[in-house]
């Protein structure tokens, strides 16, 4: 007798009574709706059981936390329950007192203003170019810049046009 005998692999495939639809995607139509059957089980699996699951965990770890927090804890220590509510007390006050200290301080105040309009002109001085090359590049919907190492302008390229050199 082989291995192969022994492990009773089955030779006939007509034995292993497999469904239908396995070997036929043909039978496998909407998919979308499958995926949406899945979706809808588990949005019900935690709408019903998550609650409960979640209450049980509450019951039993808030015999634990209670145990350390009041039963245990000495009145005196460091963390002891009232110490931590004083805490988080000097925590919510301060935030507090920091949210009131900017809302006076910002309340009505703008302090942000619109940038000045400037015209073609001051815009082709300030990268070097002639006032053309701005226009060129303000109406130009998609275009790569090209400096050198000292940030100033070489030239710029239109994409899908061709390469236009800056004359400064």
């Amino acid at each position: 007798m082989t291995n192969i005998d022994k492990l009773h692999i089955v030779k006939d495939e007509s034995k292993l009574e497999l469904p239908a639809y396995i070997d036929k995607p043909e039978y496998v139509k909407n998919k979308s709706v499958g995926y949406s059957l899945q979706i809808a089980g588990w949005l019900t699996f935690m709408w019903l059981f998550m609650p409960l699951l979640t209450g049980f965990f509450w019951w039993v770890e808030g015999k634990t936390i209670y145990q350390q927090l009041v039963i245990q804890a000495a009145p005196d220590s460091q963390l002891s329950l009232m110490n931590i509510i004083m805490m988080i007390t000097t925590f919510i006050c301060a935030l507090l007192l920091w949210a009131t200290y900017n809302w006076i301080r910002f309340y009505n105040r703008e302090r942000r203003s619109t940038p000045l309009a400037i015209d073609e002109q001051q815009l082709a001085r300030s990268f070097m170019v002639n006032t053309i090359d701005i226009l060129n590049m303000q109406q130009a919907k998609n275009l790569t810049l090209y400096y050198d190492n000292k940030g100033k302008l070489e030239f710029f390229e239109v994409n899908h046009q061709l390469k236009k050199r800056v004359s400064a």
